[in-house]
């Protein structure tokens, strides 16, 4: 099964983007509830907290609910920047030799950071104090910062408490595991949505093989209808396997 999503990947992204990444297209679910009620809450001017973190394993939507806040920022005329963690640290770590100060400059000067994959900082020294720097300067002038990794920020390994705390400032929040009923019925709906008739084997099929989060299970279901439209066939459970390269 793939981990991959269809973001596409820039050092720095800038907003208005991926406007497929949105509040309205986010199937709030038992498990990300309290998570999408904060990111709401948090792209509000009265909100009392500054920073917020969401964590929880791949494919439950932390990237969606980043991307879905910059461009709620960027709507508000509002400067947002997104980063992804591994292009943090290649852009902030040891070899860099000092090209990193512009890098640095351009990510404190923005009304809103969003930080993703934190996991990616871990055992990264020069990294983490860079970050920490970031974080200190955004807090100082009253900005916003959202992060998103795969672990409780209290359980992170190899990371420096002096920025573990910072993490822990404001709010934390898990996004847990969509239960089958929930993404049987995101599946269904995307698919009437477009006049798919997909059965019940292969509802039950995708539950298992293709990850959970929105967009995934959007691009699955919008390339079996585009198969069966070439095709001219009913969708079929072969047709479903051959069109996504799964076994």
């Amino acid at each position: 099964m793939s981990n991959k999503g269809p973001l596409s990947r820039q050092l720095i992204l800038e907003f208005p983007s991926q406007p497929e990444y949105s509040f309205s297209n986010f199937i709030v679910s038992e498990g990300s509830k309290i998570a999408f009620d904060a990111a709401h809450q948090f792209c509000s001017d009265s909100s009392s907290f500054k920073t917020l973190y969401f964590f929880g394993t791949k494919n439950l939507g932390k990237t969606h609910l980043l991307i879905s806040i910059g461009n709620k920022f960027a709507a508000m005329n509002k400067k947002a920047l997104y980063v992804h963690g591994a292009d943090f640290v290649k852009k902030t770590d040891e070899s860099s030799n000092g090209s990193s100060g512009e890098f640095i400059s351009t990510l404190s000067n923005v009304d809103l950071f969003l930080f993703d994959e934190v996991d990616c900082i871990e055992g990264k020294i020069a990294s983490q104090e860079k970050l920490y720097l970031i974080i200190n300067s955004l807090i100082e002038k009253e900005k916003k910062i959202a992060f998103a990794g795969n672990f409780n920020p209290a359980k992170l390994k190899k990371t420096e408490n002096y920025l573990i705390s910072r993490f822990q400032w404001g709010m934390s929040t898990e996004l847990k595991p969509i239960d089958d009923n929930t993404t049987a019925k995101i599946i269904t709906k995307l698919a009437k949505d477009i006049r798919l008739v997909l059965p019940d084997k292969v509802i039950m099929y995708l539950l298992t093989h293709i990850p959970r989060d929105f967009i995934s299970i959007k691009h699955a279901i919008t390339k079996i209808n585009q198969e069966s439209y070439v095709r001219k066939k009913k969708v079929t459970l072969p047709l479903v396997k051959e069109t996504l390269s799964l076994p």
